[in-house]
């Protein structure tokens, strides 16, 4: 049922809004070579939603979503949410309020 890899990858808004879709590597303690911080996961990006959106945590190469495609990030881990639990909660919210 899908892979459990995959996610959507939001940045803060009110609410959070999803600006594009990657991979979690799960296990992984550093993006290209610098430690992830507590409470960030590294981030493949494989699709872009909104180009023009911030990166949550910027690189020197990287301040946009649109410079991000097929890059590994690191990304707070509140902000990734997995394909499954969208799909989830997209139903659920159909259902409540149909």
């Amino acid at each position: 049922m899908g892979d459990p890899d995959k996610c959507g990858l939001y940045i803060e808004d009110n609410p959070s809004r999803l600006v594009a879709l990657g991979r979690v590597y799960e296990g992984s303690t550093t993006v290209h070579n610098i430690p992830l911080l507590h409470g960030q996961v590294k981030v493949g990006v494989e699709q872009v939603e909104d180009a023009e959106a911030p990166i949550p945590v910027p690189t020197d190469e990287v301040n946009l979503v649109g410079q991000a495609l097929n890059t590994f990030l690191a990304w707070p881990t509140h902000l990734v949410k997995r394909v499954l639990e969208q799909v989830f909660y997209s139903h659920y919210m159909l259902l409540f309020f149909n």
